[in-house]
């Protein structure tokens, strides 16, 4: 019985730390702002008042320690087909190796020491179609680059899926995010990569802090456009959820 009740108390103490380590990156802090639609177009500011609202860079673990474990190939598509993808994302209920195949690279980024790569998965004649982000570290051999699969955030869509189409809530989504999302920064930690997904052509309209993405990504899937909006190097010293936007509401 005793063992039993230490067990308990075991749980409750893991259960109260994790508590308190969500409050301290204040995922429960609640935000006030001011948000307003204005000749069709949609503005959220919060509001300036509130503290703690600073941008923490976060320490990603890129498996750098353990450089001499990287397994390097010649193509980034190649990292990716040998990577764990597929196992560490099994949840998605894909294929197996479905995630791992570069069937469409829809854009790239090279940075110095690293390259985030944005493909498709599948075509529209698939059952479900999957939209990858990876980041693989480059290496210079033989006077040749070579690329080691680092990590991945996948999403998966079907045909008859319902999309979230408020644009809005889609934005500041993607803001709230970024911050956890720096591991697929292919220039981190010099510069904030942000990017996030919509359904409507307004996302061109976009602003964030004022500043207007680096590029806009249309993707057919299922004869329906989808869009990635990003930024190669977003300018704020804010935190994701505290980041002010504006965007033209789609008619």
């Amino acid at each position: 019985m005793k063992k039993f009740q230490k067990i308990v108390l075991i749980i409750i103490g893991i259960v109260f730390l994790i508590f308190v380590l969500l409050i301290g990156i204040g995922l429960f802090v609640d935000v006030e702002y001011d948000d307003h639609i204005e000749n069709g177009r949609y503005t959220y500011v919060p509001k300036e008042e509130n503290k703690d609202n600073e941008y923490v860079e976060f320490t990603i673990n890129d498996y750098d320690k353990n450089n001499a474990k990287l397994v390097y190939y010649d193509t980034i598509e190649e990292a990716i087909l040998h990577s764990p993808l597929h196992a560490e994302n099994e949840e998605l209920s894909v294929p197996a190796d479905f995630l791992n195949h570069v069937d469409e690279t829809l854009h790239i980024w090279q940075g110095v020491n690293y390259d985030t790569i944005f493909y498709r998965a599948g075509n529209d004649n698939d059952d479900i179609q999957g939209l990858v982000m990876a980041r693989c570290k480059k290496q210079i051999q033989s006077g040749h680059t070579q690329y080691a699969f680092i990590n991945a955030t996948p999403v998966t869509t079907k045909r008859d899926r319902i999309l979230l189409d408020d644009i809005t809530e889609l934005i500041h989504s993607s803001l709230k995010l970024s911050d956890f999302q720096q591991d697929l920064n292919p220039d981190y930690p010099s510069k904030r990569f942000v990017y996030g997904y919509a359904h409507d052509k307004e996302i061109y309209s976009l602003e964030v802090e004022g500043q207007k993405p680096d590029g806009v990504i249309e993707i057919n899937v299922y004869d329906r456009i989808m869009y990635l909006w990003y930024y190669n190097d977003l300018k704020s010293d804010k935190r994701g959820d505290f980041l002010s936007f504006s965007v033209d509401m789609p008619k």
